[in-house]
């Protein structure tokens, strides 16, 4: 009953933030929104994402809409009829697709029962990151390149926009103290990928969520323009070193040996997160 609950008011929070006109008012039911989703991972028997999802999509999330909504107009903004007619018709759809799967394929015939038919091969005990990292690398190796295309985007373009700041000497201190924290507990999450619920995308997200709140406060990270740069573009660097190296002695690209499953996942999986977590901070600042 609890979870039925949890869920509903997940719904209803989503609904109200997308559908109110007042930026602040929506950005309160985000916050409920994020908050909610904590309570539902907690009762996935997943504390650590539940930390990771109300630290960043409610504390951090939340400082962000409240201060940055200041001063902004609004534009009521309606979207044509065939526009909403074509999105609606789109997922009644998908809507009736995955109903009719979820009814009419057999248990052992959906991905999961393959995946965990094969778990055992993959070096990890985590079932999502198998399939991120080993079962289907290459979806994972192409969205780690677009991150990155995005971001070497945004640097070309120069934006000449000044940053903003939020000027502040609590948020300062407090920005300053806890990015190490956020930053460790960033890495834990995405250690724990292999073995349980977490992974190398929700630990460079909370890191990257450490580095905006450090440069909303004014300050920037106290390594120069060119390490930061090595460390944005490692986790592609070492995603297709990775590929290549198996592929040159036989295994085949993106296919991993055995016994050599775990540590490649694993270094993969730290590179992604450290990338990730630079990535994103260097598309908020627009600048190295």
């Amino acid at each position: 009953m609890l979870d039925i609950i949890i869920g509903l008011l997940m719904l209803l929070s989503a609904f109200a933030s997308l559908q109110n006109k007042d930026l602040l008012k929506s950005g309160v039911f985000f916050v409920v929104f994020g908050f909610m989703s904590g309570l539902l991972w907690i009762r996935l028997s997943a504390p650590d994402i539940a930390m990771v999802e109300i630290i960043l999509g409610s504390a951090i999330t939340s400082i962000l809409i409240f201060k940055l909504s200041k001063g902004v107009r609004d534009i009521a903004i309606k979207p044509k009829l065939w526009r909403r007619l074509w999105a609606g018709t789109g997922s009644l759809v998908l809507f009736v697709f995955l109903t009719f799967y979820l009814f009419t394929v057999r248990e052992e015939e959906r991905v999961g029962g393959l995946v965990s038919e094969k778990l055992s091969l993959s070096g990890v005990e985590s079932p999502v990151t198998a399939v991120l990292l080993n079962f289907r690398g290459y979806d994972t190796l192409l969205e780690v390149g677009v991150i990155t295309l995005v971001v070497i985007g945004i640097l070309a373009l120069e934006p000449k926009k000044k940053s903003y700041e939020w000027n502040d000497i609590v948020v300062r201190r407090f920005s300053k103290i806890f990015l190490p924290v956020i930053a460790l507990f960033s890495l834990y999450i995405t250690y724990l990928g292999a073995f349980s619920v977490g992974g190398a995308f929700q630990g460079g997200s909370l890191l990257a969520g450490g580095l905006a709140f450090l440069s909303l406060s004014g300050q920037k990270l106290p390594i120069r323009e060119n390490p930061t740069l090595f460390l944005a573009l490692l986790s592609l660097a070492v995603f297709v070193a990775f590929a290549f190296a198996y592929a040159l002695v036989g295994y085949g690209f993106l296919t991993y040996p055995f016994e050599l499953s775990t540590l490649s996942i694993m270094l993969i999986e730290i590179s992604i997160c450290l990338s990730t977590g630079l990535l994103l901070y260097i598309a908020i600042r627009g600048r190295l």
